[in-house]
Formats: C-alpha cells, sequence, structure tokens
C-alpha cells in the first residue's frame, strides 16, 4: 500500500509540474530560511561551550550603585585573581586577561587590530588548540600567538613560526614580538576568543603600576568542584572592603561569579562583560523570521493545493465509489504532500550551502556553517522540520479535500470555494506579512540614505586626517607640512571624531553618567572646522588652563537644562575636577547621527594619535601628494595612512548598506511566497468563474470591466492587508526609535518610502494574477460554453 502511495504521489507530482514547481519554490525558500535560523540560534545557545572545563570556569564581576540602581560589570581588578588563587583552596587556577587597541606595522602598511594579554596558564583554563606552536610560549614576554585568522592575513599560505611581528600599542609603545603559535580555527559558537595573545608580563606599558583601582578586561578562574561557586561568593566580602578602600569615590557592594558554560540569565544586561552573551531579543527575532517564512510557505501551499484540488474531484468521487476511505485518501494525499516537503528540504538544502551561508557570513561578525557529520541537533531538527513542515501545508487540504461527498462530486453539484473564507484569511495573513517585510526592508534602506546624507554640523571635505604611529612623528610631519600654502592649520588628537573614542563617568551631585570623551590638541576644533556656540576653546598659549579645564557640545548641555549658563560650571569628571570653557555646537559625531554628550579635554603632543589638517578648498589632492612625499623622506619603512575626514563613516555606512540589503533579500523572498499563495487563489477563483466571463462576454462586457471584475475581490484582499501592515508597521517603527534614539538619532522614516513600499507589493502582486487576467478576459466563447466540466 505504501509503495503505491509513494507512485501515485510521485505520477502526480511529474503530472501537475507547475503547481508542484511553485510548491517546492516556495516550501523550500522558508525551509532554507529555518535551517540558517536554527544554525544562528544554535551557536548562540552554546556559547563558548566547547571549553573542556566550561562549567568550572568563571568569571569575577562586581556589583555598584549606579543613579539608585545596581549595575553588574565584569572589568574586574587585576589583584583579585592573585587574591582568589592563593586564598581558597577551591579555586585551581585563575587568569588575568587585558586587551587593547594596537597598529600592526607589516609590509610598509598599518592595520588595526586587538592585542590580549593572558596569564601563562590561559591554554590550561581554555580549550584553544594550537596548530602550529606550544602553550608555553606565554611565559616569554616577546613571545606571541595568532589566530589563524590573523595567520592567514599576515603570512598567507605559510607557517609563521619564528617571524617578526612588530606592534604599536596604545600607549605608543612600538614591541617587536617573534610569532611562537598559530591557534586552530575557532569554532562558530566562539563568544571569548583573541586575534593576537601575547603574555601578561608587567614589561607591557598597558600592565604596569596594577593595583586594586586597576580594573582589566576579565579574570576567570577554575574551580575543582562547580558546587564551590556558592560557598566562595559567600566569602567574598572581604575583597569588597579592600576594593573600596582604595577606591572611596567608586564603592561597589559585591563580588560576584558568572559561569562561562551557563551563564545567568540576565548575563547580556552587564557593563563591559568579557566574554560574549546571548540577548534574548536575538533569539526571538530570528524565529519570527523563520517563523514568518514557515508560515508564509504554508499558507501558500494550502491555497494552492486547495486550487489544484479542483481538477481532482473527479478523482476522488470515483476512488470514494470503488471503495476508498475517508483514512486512505487522507494517507494518499500526504504521502504526496511528504514527498513534496522531502524534495523541498533537499532543495532548501542547497539554498542553504550556497547562498544563505555565505550571505549571513558576509554580512554579520558570527560565522555559521553546515555540516552533517556527527551533528545530531541538525539532524533532528530537519527531521523535525520536514514533519512539521508536511503536516502543517497539508493537514487542511488533505482533510478538507477527503470530506467531499462522492454522489455531489460525480453530479457535478459540489460549488468548490465558492465561500472559502479560511483561503482568504491565509491570504490577507501573508500578505501581511509580505507587506510588513518590504515595508520593513525599504525603511532600513531610507535610514542609511538619511545617515549618509545628513548635515554633519560643518564641511568635512576639507579635513585630511593622518594616522600616526609614533607621537614624535607628530611635530616632524607637522613643521614640513605646514610650508604649504594650501594648508590653514593643523591639530593633533589622541582621539579622533568617527575613528576613535573614550569613555569618561562624569559626577553631578548625586547622579553619575557616562560620556564620549576625546583627548585632542587645542587647534583640533579650528581643524575640523567646528562651531563655537559659548565661551572659548582650548588656547596654544594657555597650556595650564587648558589641564582644568573642558569643553562640552551642546547635547551635554541640552541634557543637564543648563542653556547659556554652561560655561564656569565646575563638574567631576572620575577623580578630576575641571571647569567648562566652551561649549561646541552639535555636530555628526555617529555615523547615524546620534547626538550624544561629549567632553573634550586638552591633550599634548606625546599623547597624539593623529595629525589633522584643515586645507582650502579643491586643493585636497595636492595636499596628499606634499603629505606622502614628507611621510615617505622621514619614514621610508612605513606607508603613510591617511584618509579624508568626509570618508571616516564609510565603514558604518557600507555595514548598514549590508544589513539592509541582507533584510531586502529577506522581504523579496517573503513577498515572491505570498505572491506565489495568491497566484495559486487566484487559480481556482478563475477557474470558478470562467462560464461566468464567457456569459458576460457574449453580453457585451469590455475586458476592463472582466479584469476589474474578477480582480476585485482580491484588490479588497490587498487593500485590508495594506492597511493592518502599514498601521502595525507605524506604530512599530515609532516604538522602536523611541527606544533606540540614542543609536538612531533623529531618524524619521517619511510618508514616501511607505507609498513606496505598497507600490513595489501591489505591482508584484498584479504581475502574479496579471497573466491569467488577461488569458480569461481573452477566453474564446465557444470553449467555454461547451465545456462541461
Amino acid at each position: 500500500m505504501l509503495k503505491n502511495y509513494i507512485i501515485l504521489a510521485w505520477r502526480n507530482l511529474v503530472t501537475n509540474r507547475v503547481t508542484s514547481f511553485i510548491n517546492i519554490v516556495g516550501l523550500s525558500i522558508a525551509v532554507a530560511c529555518s535551517i540558517a535560523v536554527f544554525l544562528i540560534l544554535k551557536n548562540f545557545w552554546t556559547l563558548d561551550n566547547f571549553h573542556v572545563n566550561g562549567d568550572r570556569i568563571f568569571m569575577v564581576e562586581y556589583t555598584m550603585e549606579v543613579n539608585k540602581e545596581t549595575q553588574v560589570y565584569g572589568n574586574a581588578p587585576a589583584p583579585i585573581a592573585a587574591a582568589l588563587a592563593t586564598d581558597f583552596p577551591q579555586v585551581k587556577r585563575a587568569v588575568r586577561v587585558q586587551r587593547e587597541g594596537v597598529q600592526v606595522v607589516r609590509k610598509e602598511n598599518l592595520f588595526d587590530e586587538t592585542i590580549t594579554y593572558a596569564d601563562a596558564n590561559f591554554f590550561q583554563l581554555f580549550t584553544f588548540p594550537l596548530k602550529y606552536g606550544n602553550p608555553a610560549a606565554l611565559a616569554d614576554p616577546n613571545a606571541i600567538i595568532l589566530s589563524s585568522e590573523m595567520a592567514e592575513k599576515y603570512f598567507p599560505n605559510q607557517i609563521p613560526i619564528g617571524q617578526s611581528f612588530a606592534i604599536v600599542t596604545g600607549e605608543r609603545e612600538q614591541n617587536q614580538f617573534i610569532v611562537q603559535g598559530v591557534a586552530e580555527k575557532f569554532p562558530n559558537n566562539t563568544g571569548f576568543a583573541f586575534d593576537l595573545l601575547t603574555g601578561y608580563h608587567p614589561v607591557h606599558a598597558s600592565l604596569k603600576n596594577q593595583d586594586w583601582s586597576s580594573h582589566i578586561y576579565g579574570v576567570f578562574i577554575e574551580l575543582k568542584e562547580k558546587t564551590d561557586v556558592k560557598s566562595l561568593a559567600g566569602q567574598m566580602g572581604r575583597y569588597v572592603a579592600l576594593y573600596n578602600s582604595r577606591n572611596r569615590e567608586n564603592p561597589i557592594k559585591s563580588f560576584i561569579f558568572d559561569n562561562l558554560r551557563d551563564p545567568a540569565p540576565n548575563a547580556y544586561e552587564v557593563n563591559r562583560r568579557p566574554a560574549e552573551a546571548n540577548h534574548p531579543i536575538t533569539t526571538v527575532l530570528f524565529s519570527a523570521i523563520a517563523l514568518i517564512m514557515m508560515g508564509l510557505s504554508c499558507f501558500n501551499y494550502v491555497n494552492i493545493s486547495l486550487g489544484a484540488a479542483t481538477q481532482r474531484l473527479k478523482e476522488i468521487g470515483v476512488r470514494k465509489v470503488m471503495g476508498g476511505t475517508r483514512q486512505q485518501l487522507i494517507a494518499q494525499f500526504m504521502t504526496e504532500n511528504l514527498l513534496l516537503c522531502f524534495v523541498a528540504l533537499l532543495l532548501a538544502l542547497v539554498i542553504t550551502t550556497a547562498f544563505l551561508v555565505p550571505l549571513f557570513n558576509d554580512l554579520m561578525v558570527m560565522s555559521i556553517s553546515i555540516s552533517f557529520g556527527q551533528n545530531l541537533p541538525l539532524w533532528g531538527f530537519l527531521a523535525g522540520l520536514l514533519a512539521f513542515t508536511a503536516i502543517a501545508s497539508g493537514a487542511y487540504p488533505a482533510l478538507y479535500v477527503s470530506a467531499f461527498r462522492p454522489i455531489a462530486v460525480l453530479a457535478g453539484k459540489l460549488k468548490f470555494g465558492t465561500k472559502n473564507t479560511f483561503s482568504r484569511a491565509l491570504l490577507v495573513a501573508q500578505f501581511v506579512l509580505a507587506f510588513m517585510s518590504v515595508i520593513l526592508g525599504v525603511v532600513l534602506t531610507s535610514a542609511g540614505v538619511q545617515w549618509k546624507n545628513l548635515d554633519w554640523g560643518y564641511n568635512p571635505d576639507q579635513t585630511l586626517v593622518l594616522r600616526l604611529t609614533d607621537s614624535t612623528q607628530f611635530t616632524i610631519v607637522k613643521n614640513e607640512l605646514a610650508r604649504n600654502p594650501s594648508v590653514r592649520t593643523i591639530a593633533g588628537a589622541e582621539n579622533h571624531v568617527g575613528e576613535s573614542v573614550g569613555r569618561a563617568t562624569i559626577y553631578l551631585g548625586d547622579m553619575q553618567e557616562n560620556v564620549l570623551q576625546y583627548n585632542v590638541g587645542p587647534d583640533y576644533f579650528d581643524a575640523m572646522g567646528l562651531n563655537l556656540a559659548s565661551g572659548h576653546f582650548f588656547e596654544n598659549n594657555r597650556v595650564a588652563e587648558n589641564t582644568e579645564s573642558v569643553i562640552v557640545n551642546e547635547s551635554f548641555v541640552q541634557k543637564h537644562n543648563w542653556k547659556d549658563a554652561a560655561v564656569g560650571k565646575s563638574i567631576r569628571v572620575d577623580k578630576k575636577l575641571v571647569t567648562i570653557a566652551g561649549v561646541v555646537k552639535d555636530f555628526k559625531l555617529m555615523g547615524s547621527g546620534a547626538a550624544r554628550p561629549a567632553i573634550f579635554f586638552a591633550a599634548q603632543p606625546p599623547m597624539f594619535s593623529y595629525l589633522v589638517a584643515r586645507f582650502d578648498p579643491g586643493s585636497g589632492p595636492k595636499v596628499v601628494a606634499n603629505l606622502e612625499q614628507i611621510w615617505q623622506a622621514k619614514f621610508p619603512n612605513t606607508t603613510a595612512s591617511h584618509f579624508y575626514q568626509k570618508d571616516v563613516f564609510d565603514g558604518f555606512n557600507t555595514t548598514f548598506q549590508n544589513l539592509s540589503n541582507g533584510f531586502g533579500y529577506l522581504a523579496g523572498l517573503a513577498l515572491l511566497i505570498a505572491c506565489m499563495g495568491l497566484y495559486g487563489l487566484a487559480a481556482q477563483h478563475f477557474s470558478r468563474r470562467m462560464k461566468e466571463v464567457g456569459v458576460r462576454k457574449m453580453l457585451g462586457a469590455t475586458i476592463a470591466q472582466i479584469v476589474l471584475l474578477v480582480n476585485r475581490e482580491f484588490l479588497l484582499l490587498l487593500s485590508i492587508a495594506g492597511l493592518l501592515a502599514n498601521v502595525l508597521c507605524f506604530l512599530g517603527i515609532k516604538l522602536l526609535l523611541q527606544n533606540t534614539q540614542e543609536f538612531t538619532g533623529s531618524f524619521q522614516p517619511g510618508i514616501g518610502w511607505f507609498f513606496l513600499a505598497n507600490t513595489v507589493v501591489f505591482i508584484t502582486a498584479a504581475i502574479a494574477v496579471g497573466t491569467q487576467s488577461w488569458k480569461m478576459a481573452n477566453v474564446q466563447l465557444s470553449n467555454v460554453l461547451k465545456n462541461n466540466d
């Protein structure tokens, strides 16, 4: 019996090529999206679970009261690692980890990277196998271990052991390391990793003179037994008192522990957590994408199956007359559906491997891959997905069609689909989702366009920025470049707008807040072309006064409702009391143009990492050529790394463009599936009204009247779907922007973008039914009226 079901299912699949093609393509797209989502979420759900001792590895965290709220931080003080290892026998080992932004000097070029400093027992705590080299290399201050990605980047197709590796640290310290190890490729579910790794030695400038006020990237401990964490946590009070005695202005409440493999539910809320934690919204968003795509495809399948059933009514009637039971018919239809879903699953695996996995890896930092070897979760998911798809898409058509009475079918009295409200509800639901997908895709595109064209608050076209590898380079280059008559102003900076930024904690009474911090030279504002709102900028002849002063932006003033009274006010920044000397007008600090409170400190040449030059309009290429000539003459072993300020946000714009493109692809697929469902329902609808159209044509109806008549219902359904989707999107986007204004700035999608999205959907839907409408309007009267079916 099963063999006969399969044979009949295959014959029906081949016979109805168009219907089968639409169903297979629609289901395969949705299943492919679901597989990709599973791979993504599997990585997030299993972050860092590959470490052998992961269940006994804990991060040391601490809690503080900030603005009357308890907040958790992951950047523990450095001395607590040695204290825990010494004072508690339950602690098997402790590892300090610090990170720093550096520049790699390679083949006369500079590359921005991050170096990780870790104690010598790092590889005993974490499971990061080495492809080449020995983990003991961390005991050598001059040794460096590369990740597989860094090894391929700087030493392609080589074994780099023994090669020199030059870097310039954030402290402007130049180090010459020797590569003594290369790590194996990290698993895709890595939340804590490294690019460049060296030992935790005080010879490095950023690790000197550390005490209980020195917070580092993270402190990890391994316990002998996981259950020891409770007793250990109860004995941390002694370190709280010790820490607070050294940090009276910023006391902490407690030290706590969080497991690396099984983090706390609110781990994503921990400030400066050294290991990535899964945010619940990630699961919600990606699951919603999968459910939307699966819902669209299943709705589509149901509608098309019901439409195709009109061609099999006599077959159903004959089989029932010959003794076929309803259960047998259900089994037959479900077998056909299961076979079709299996073919769709195979095609989905091809789509996932060839298209979705590369697309995601290009758009996101975390990578995914599809592997079937020893991957039971994936096999289980595929089996469950096949069963779910087969039941969700095929159950209703099988139950509905198998219930037809043979007498009504064979007598031609069955008016199939005349009042199929369920199909129309599915179509509305499909297009609500399709409208929403397209609207969101278009809104994302509009955000990118708006952010790219925002007013900067100054003219970035006349500013050239040079990255320095040594602060001594500033004076040398400045003296030479100043001879160029096209150069108006030259300034230095430790941080630069759009390129690097620090963080400062300010205290106003009982309140404290974090703001953006820039350390810049006195002429920086002039070199950038920034405008003064009140007060004055730093001045070269007032060095002592500059050290006691700060410049703030208008957003800082507005947040505290100071209006015109900001200049002259005193604020405490970290442990230092400073006076506001001036207010700079707001300008573009971020790619999105979001206004953020910012504070500027005066910096001296030994701190400079950037040289900023303001030049005359139209003289940019000549100034660049002059700069490169100077650099080549003074520093022949390296290449000048420079850019125009107008290009500083290109990376942000490109990343967001890739994101909006990715969402656009998903929106296109959702719209495609919805239009397939529309095509199926239209086929059923037009087939049922063929004779009516023939009669109307005979009575003198025009083609335009017929097209409007047969599509009037679809136009109404699409209008309802569009109205619902637009209302939901408008309210949802408004709420989202209110809660993310810190990042999205003043962005508001205009009504024109909503109109564009709706136009795209309606035109696509018109194409889906247009061909059938035209054929129906031009049907031959004789062929229709003599048809007895």
